[in-house]
């Protein structure tokens, strides 16, 4: 098999207000389909909090980093470890969300001492199922669709809503579960065309690909890490990481469940407060 250069991750650095002590940097990742400012004013908070450097990264194919043909879940390992090497640092507490997550996860097993602690949102040990992938599928081939028919002349704003409506009136009642179709929930970081219109920076068509191909798409897990790790999940979310508690505890034996009432797949979204609070008192946890 061809080996797989990593991608050079473009990053948002925070840095704490009165400046930063040396202990290990904290680096959030990103979701499917999203961006580093995805994340809103989380990283200020944490680092203020922690007095640690904070980045937040663009997975390959999303935000700003440039788009390739090789996407899968152990590509995004081999690209964090990379970054690290990058920013120089030998260790550092992950926070990701769904595809962040399973990305903090594998480099978790893969490469324990990397990693001092990390918080998953949303995600848990198991395989993403078929029809996740499905309605994952479905949502963005309607956002596609929903560019191609978008009026010129909006503004960007106008443009998220247009694609919002869009999929609201074609998707099925059951498919809305996944995540909250509004205006800040639906976090598809955007760039506007030459004909005026509103289209995606993430490469929406090389994720369909990697999509319909699941099984390459994310590989099972190995290994063992010790460390402290937080899962925090969403009560509403259909991902049901609760379930999967048995079987996180074979891979993570310190691993909390923190499931969070009223929230759906994006946690930190639906219920901000509480998210900010979970992180920072498994963080500042001695």
């Amino acid at each position: 098999m061809a080996k797989i250069e990593p991608v050079p991750l473009v990053y948002n650095l925070v840095e704490p207000d009165g400046g930063a002590t040396d202990k290990p940097p904290v680096i959030f990742l990103h979701g499917l389909t999203s961006s580093k400012e995805y994340w809103y004013d989380i990283p200020k908070t944490v680092a203020n909090a922690t007095k640690r450097k904070v980045f937040a990264v663009d997975s390959r194919n999303h935000g700003d980093n440039p788009w390739t043909d090789m996407f899968n879940f152990d590509c995004n390992v081999d690209d964090l470890l990379h970054f690290m090497d990058t920013i120089k640092a030998p260790k550092a507490i992950l926070i990701g969300h769904s595809m962040g997550g399973r990305t903090s996860i594998k480099t978790a097993l893969r490469a324990p001492e990397r990693v001092e602690k990390a918080v998953i949102e949303d995600i848990g040990i198991r395989k993403t199922e078929p029809q996740i992938f499905n309605a994952i599928y479905n949502e963005l081939d309607l956002a596609r669709k929903a560019t191609e028919v978008m009026p010129t002349g909006l503004d960007e704003k106008s443009a998220r809503l247009f694609i919002i409506d869009f999929m609201l009136k074609a998707l099925p009642p059951e498919a809305k579960q996944l995540t909250r179709l509004d205006e800040k929930s639906y976090t598809i970081p955007m760039k506007k065309t030459e004909d005026g219109r509103y289209t995606f920076k993430t490469n929406i068509k090389g994720l369909q690909v990697a999509i319909k191909n699941s099984e390459q798409f994310q590989s099972s897990v190995s290994g063992k890490f010790e460390g402290p790790i937080c899962f925090i999940y969403g009560k509403l979310s259909p991902f049901q990481v609760s379930k999967n508690e048995e079987e996180i505890k074979k891979f993570f034996p310190n691993a909390e469940l923190v499931g969070i009432e009223g929230a759906t797949h994006s946690v930190h979204n639906d219920c901000p407060a509480e998210f900010k609070e979970t992180v920072l008192n498994f963080l500042l946890k001695e």
